[in-house]
């Protein structure tokens, strides 16, 4: 899968490079537009591959997105592909993700994202999966935000037939609440949780 990785990157370059060209200038200069690029070709290893790239721009701010996927003759897929946007008042948001299927059918996965907002909060996730060729499932993933309001905080597992999640929520005063939901397969969900005050006192919820 490496050499196809490797393959694959080449190729977006070279395609997406007209796109580079015609975004170089600032938006404030090309006031509003968009640009779009792809191609479609049969590679080295029996498969195809695409490649995709795009951005619009305006007064509210821009946007863009790219992306790509190869196939092989062994059955074998990578793909690979983001987004980012930027709001005209200060907000951002980036996300990227990766997908690679091996012949098996053992497979992985993997996405993150990030953000800001206008007003100075801030946003975060990121998450990894993994699929063996029996068909079993792993990963994890975690999840966080901060603003005036408060901050959020959650991660989640996957093991074995059991997820667990857990999430923390903490208020602008401190008061905050925890909890933790489980499913195991075949038995059903479970869940726990509880307030405290900002001293660490239990409380009760909603109060």
């Amino acid at each position: 899968m490496s050499r196809l990785s490797r393959s694959m990157r080449a190729a977006s370059l070279a395609a997406l490079c007209s796109a580079a060209l015609a975004l170089s200038l600032p938006v404030s200069a090309q006031r509003w537009g968009r640009v779009r690029t792809g191609a479609t070709f049969g590679n080295v290893f029996g498969g195809v591959t695409h490649v995709r790239g795009g951005e619009a721009f305006g007064p509210r701010g821009v946007a863009g997105r790219r992306s790509y996927t190869a196939t092989a003759a062994d059955g074998s897929v990578v793909h690979q592909g983001g987004r980012y946007a930027y709001g005209a008042h200060g907000g951002s948001y980036h996300a990227g993700n990766r997908y690679d299927r091996n012949p098996d059918g053992s497979a992985v996965a993997s996405r993150a994202s990030y953000g800001r907002t206008a007003n100075g909060g801030v946003y975060g996730s990121e998450g990894s999966y993994a699929r063996s060729a029996d068909g079993s499932v792993s990963g994890s993933r975690q999840a966080g935000a901060s603003g005036p309001r408060g901050d959020y905080y959650a991660s989640s597992s996957t093991a074995g037939g059991v997820t667990t999640r857990n999430t923390t929520v903490t208020a602008a005063n401190g008061h905050s609440y925890h909890g933790q939901t489980t499913y195991t397969r075949g038995q059903g969900v479970t869940h726990s949780g509880g307030c405290a005050d900002a001293g660490g006192n239990p409380v009760a919820c909603g109060h």
